[in-house]
């Protein structure tokens, strides 16, 4: 549950996809960081970060599930349906925001 106290962090589509450019990126073996910094913004309320600074960091499916011996967690079936990977996760048993 979100609450008025629960650090915030907004990432535009145009975020998400720097993300997964790095990660195909990665994945040809370019050298990337996977990385995004943001930054608190102080002009505008709209969207603020509640933290200064945030590093977003992609990791490759394989590699972080396989460092937490695990598989992933649940999604809502609209959204796993749309991966080009075979699923990873458990199955959808519930509302997810």
């Amino acid at each position: 549950m979100i609450t008025e106290n629960t650090p915030k962090l907004y990432l535009s589509r145009r975020n998400l996809i720097t993300l997964l450019s790095k990660l195909d990126r990665d994945n040809s073996g370019e050298d990337t960081a996977c990385t995004i910094i943001k930054q608190q913004q102080t002009k505008s309320p709209a969207y603020r970060q509640t933290m200064k600074t945030i590093a977003v960091i992609a990791v490759q499916d394989e590699d972080y599930y396989g460092a937490q011996n695990r598989p992933a967690g649940e999604m809502h079936p609209s959204d796993e349906k749309k991966l080009h990977k075979p699923k990873t996760g458990v199955q959808y048993s519930g509302p997810i925001l």
